[in-house]
């Protein structure tokens, strides 16, 4: 009888041990498969995996070409939702997930991963997209030091020079916004967004009379004119 009772005793610690061992394994197992999930939303998250890559394959160009038609039409909200259902395969879709964001009013997101792009990848389209959301948070000093890398990368993008101009002016540098975008709207060969900023840099700089030299040089309408003194004059209400 007390060898029948020590076997029980032992047969019933022998299971405690194995059901206890089993449970365990059980709960690292799902640790395991826990770990490995993958994130519901890779964007926002911190470890995203940018690639840098500039190789665009056919079928990439469909659906970069997809995205630029909505963005040309303003309708940002779509194109972004579009992306989304893309895998961003280069830099090209993430620099116009970064844009599309600040499009949409998301600066904050727009900005992390515009840094990211430019920390990892160093192109000047990356810092370009991010001096420019700089500007839209009103962090001008900044704006004017991303968009001189960016300008530094790329000195003769007419969209780098004439954003990096606009910079310059807010933060009163006049004679410096000139000369960029002056530069800005030779390189565009006329662009209505560089002709503007530059006429306001030079009414900043010199007023009517600067206005008047830069009309016989390059040939501007009164109207356009008129139009580039307004925004200097906007830009001066506005300063801090």
């Amino acid at each position: 009888m007390e060898k029948i009772n020590n076997d029980t005793r032992f047969f019933s610690r022998l299971w405690t041990v194995v059901w206890g061992s089993l449970f365990g394994l059980m709960l690292t197992g799902c640790a395991a498969f826990s770990a490995q999930e993958p994130s519901v939303d890779a964007g926002q998250s911190s470890d995203m995996i940018i690639s840098c890559s500039d190789v665009i394959q056919p079928e990439h160009q469909v659906e970069l070409d997809a995205i630029d038609g909505l963005i040309e039409s303003r309708r940002y909200y779509a194109g972004l939702a579009k992306l989304e259902s893309l895998s961003f395969d280069t830099q090209a879709h993430w620099l116009r997930w970064a844009q599309l964001l600040g499009q949409v009013d998301q600066l904050a997101h727009s900005e992390k991963i515009f840094r990211a792009v430019a920390g990892e990848c160093g192109s000047y389209k990356a810092y370009h997209g991010l001096g420019v959301v700089y500007v839209k948070q009103q962090k001008l000093d900044r704006a004017v030091e991303i968009l001189s890398t960016a300008k530094d990368l790329a000195p003769a993008d007419a969209s780098v020079r004439n954003d990096y101009g606009y910079a310059l002016m807010r933060i009163g540098r006049y004679d410096r916004a000139a000369f960029e975008l002056r530069t800005a709207f030779e390189l565009s060969e006329g662009n209505a967004s560089s002709r503007q900023n530059m006429i306001a840099a030079y009414y900043l700089v010199g007023g009517d009379a600067s206005l008047s030299n830069l009309q016989r040089e390059v040939g501007m309408t009164d109207d356009q004119i008129q139009r580039g003194r307004a925004l200097a004059r906007t830009l001066l209400e506005e300063a801090p």
